[in-house]
């Protein structure tokens, strides 16, 4: 009697150690998936195993479109009948909404559950639960399945479910910040556009009448080699001016993906100033620069450097509503710390400045001032999407301001070997 408590102990025991070993790995698993996909892959293969069903899909919630999409399957010989999305009323997503439990199709057969089970050929069906509602269901089977799953491989499966859960939760709320990133860049590079627009008009006007001139010109001055020959070349010259302006704005405004490549920031400097140049001149603002001879070529996107660049000059020129001032753009080499050389680009205006109590709240996505210190709107993402791109390229983006004196934003970029160095671009 003794020794049969003892050994129906020791397999208890056992079968705790082999419980907490599964748990432990499936855990280890999920935490080293890289992304989505991986992480759906990751759960189907846990709860496949562990239910003896080798077939299952896993359908996770889209924020912004109240539907369910297909995330990943496993093993299912019928898998392109599998619905790509589930719509937010659909009898599987009401009924698990309002009683989040594991649904088997042997239970629910004769219900309209069972009946939406069997579209999506789930024997079981699992929902994925957080705080704010049903974040997705996984589905098992396949559906004719003769095997029984009793309730010890029940709580298992929860207990995966709600590992599981966690890991979605924070996977998805890593892809929505992407996203919105992402919108956030596009919303604010859109704005810039609109003073490239106004800059471009003002840059191709010279080129574009010069080019007149020589066609109206032409048919008089034909025989005459000397204009021909100056004047046809000047054209060309003014037309490659134009395409390389339309290429300029072009790529600005489609760019999306990072593409990091040497530039030469001061070349940068004096691209940006030629899109605002004409603003600048019309609110009687005057630019002015002090770039460093010998700035190191740096690796960067130079898209994403320069929609940087573009929204501090806009900040800057909105800051003086009035004109009457100067904005000064520097470029400079600092000294290096900790055995890291870092180059230095500065935007210094004379404008209203910010208040301390707002210092703290610049960079804070949707926080602004303009409709208290400037004629201009904004949305409050500009900043935001500056401080996070210079962030992204390893250096930081700081400020300083006072009251009625103005504002000074510097941006610190690690800098390569100080030694390949390039010319300052002509003011």
């Amino acid at each position: 009697m003794t020794r049969h408590k003892h050994n129906r102990h020791a397999s208890i025991l056992s079968d705790s150690v082999e419980l907490v070993r599964l748990i432990g790995d499936f855990a280890e698993a999920v935490g080293r998936a890289k992304d989505l996909p991986r992480l759906g892959d990751c759960i189907l293969t846990t709860l496949s195993q562990q239910l003896g069903l080798p077939e299952s899909a896993i359908w996770v919630r889209e924020f912004d479109a109240g539907q369910y999409r297909l995330l990943a399957s496993l093993r299912q010989s019928t898998a392109s009948a599998l619905p790509p999305t589930l719509p937010g009323d659909h009898t599987l997503i009401t009924y698990l909404s309002a009683t989040p439990r594991i649904l088997r199709y042997e239970q629910e057969r004769a219900s309209p559950v069972g009946s939406a089970m069997a579209t999506v050929h789930a024997a079981v069906c699992l929902p994925l639960r957080i705080h704010t509602g049903l974040l997705g269901l996984c589905t098992l089977g396949p559906l004719n399945t003769d095997l029984h799953v009793g309730e010890d491989g029940i709580a298992v499966a929860e207990t995966i479910a709600h590992i599981a859960c966690n890991a979605l939760d924070h996977h998805m709320a890593q892809e929505d910040l992407r996203r919105s990133s992402t919108l956030m860049r596009r919303t604010d590079r859109l704005r810039s556009l609109e003073i490239m627009a106004g800059g471009f008009a003002h840059e191709i006007r010279n080129p574009l009448t010069s080019i007149k001139t020589f066609v109206q010109l032409a048919p008089q001055r034909q025989q005459d080699p000397v204009f021909i020959r100056e004047f046809s070349q000047l054209a060309i010259e003014d037309v490659h001016r134009i395409e390389r302006l339309l290429h300029e704005i072009l790529d600005y405004a489609s760019y999306m993906t990072p593409q990091p490549s040497d530039v030469d920031l001061n070349e940068l400097v004096a691209s940006c100033l030629c899109f605002v140049s004409a603003t600048a001149s019309q609110r009687g603002t005057h630019l002015r620069t002090a770039l460093s001879p010998e700035l190191p070529l740096l690796s960067l996107d130079r898209q994403q450097i320069k929609q940087v660049l573009l929204n501090l000059l806009l900040n800057a020129l909105d800051a003086m509503p009035n004109g009457n001032g100067v904005i000064c753009i520097h470029t400079r080499l600092l000294p290096q710390v900790d055995g890291i050389s870092w180059v230095q680009l500065q935007v210094e205006d004379q404008g209203c400045g910010i208040r301390t109590d707002h210092l703290e709240h610049i960079f804070d996505p949707f926080f602004t001032t303009k409709h208290t210190n400037s004629a201009g709107g904004g949305s409050g993402l500009g900043l935001t999407t500056a401080h996070q791109i210079v962030h992204e390229h390893g250096g930081k983006l700081l400020v300083e301001s006072r009251v009625g004196v103005g504002s000074t934003f510097s941006v610190n970029l690690p800098a390569p070997d100080v030694h390949s160095t390039v010319s300052a671009a002509r003011e």
